[in-house]
């Protein structure tokens, strides 16, 4: 048995995540998402609610670097950082090519590097909530204290919990993907922890099911995000399920079908005044 495995382990430590991370990168490849175009949808959010001019990006959770090498060809200035070294030699081919901007890639853990200057936009896809509260206060304070310019932005993808509920104990078997060596035949099964509020997914090969892993990443709903910024130095400015904007200053009641079903929310942030 992979004592490594979060569900095995019993109980949240930090354990989990460079171990689950490295091996995810093997079995899912460089591109984990299913549509490529993904990518170049970031670059229009950050244009849309940033402004098109260039800038000079933070990407935290750079992952093989698809993100980064987009906003480069499009004209930013571009960190990524990641602490995946399967992904930083993913990210490697592209450091190579030439972009209208520039992309640079830093293996390192959020809490312990250091980087140089401030930046007009801090960007965080699909990695919010790794740790626990005290650990996401200490990331955003970071943002407000060391890494955001003053007139910048911070995009934040934070994982909503209703779906995770709704979803709790479902699973699904998942074929090995073409052209990724690594990737194997495996059941994909989604757990809810109610007491903390986390998302679970674990992932389990079909042939070798004692190497299962899983990766939890604690869900906010807007209510709670407002809660955890709270003397972090941030302040939120927008709220959008799927694109659409939330209005989260009003106290009125909100019943949406298509929030319920969102995975989650982008939150965009400011310095606080």
């Amino acid at each position: 048995m992979n004592t490594l495995s979060l569900l095995n382990s019993g109980s949240y430590t930090s354990d989990w995540v460079k171990n689950f991370y490295n091996q995810a990168g093997i079995w899912w490849g460089a591109d984990t998402h299913d549509d490529p175009k993904e990518y170049q949808r970031r670059v229009a959010v950050v244009e849309r609610l940033c402004g098109k001019s260039a800038k000079r990006i933070l990407d935290l959770g750079a992952g093989s670097g698809l993100t980064a090498a987009a906003m480069a060809e499009a004209g930013h200035t571009v960190v990524g950082v990641e602490l995946n070294k399967t992904d930083i030699d993913y990210a490697q081919a592209l450091l190579l090519k030439s972009f209208e901007g520039s992309m640079q890639m830093i293996e390192g853990d959020f809490y312990t590097v250091q980087l140089d200057g401030r930046f007009d936009v801090v960007c965080w896809w699909e990695g919010f909530g790794l740790g626990t509260d005290s650990d996401q206060r200490r990331m955003l304070r970071r943002i407000a204290d060391e890494w955001l310019a003053p007139e910048g932005h911070a995009l934040i993808d934070v994982y909503n919990p209703t779906r995770p509920i709704r979803y709790a104990e479902m699973s699904c078997d998942l074929d090995a993907l073409e052209n990724v060596p690594g990737s194997v035949a495996m059941i994909e099964t989604c757990h809810f922890d109610p007491v903390y509020s986390r998302w679970i997914d674990e992932w389990k090969p079909t042939a070798d099911p004692e190497k299962a892993l899983a990766q939890s990443l604690r869900c906010y709903s807007p209510a709670d995000f407002l809660l955890l910024l709270e003397g972090t130095g941030l302040e939120l400015k927008r709220i959008e399920f799927e694109g659409q904007e939330v209005d989260f200053r009003n106290n009125r009641i909100t019943i949406s079908e298509p929030m319920l079903e969102a995975w989650g929310y982008l939150a965009q942030l400011t310095l606080s005044l």
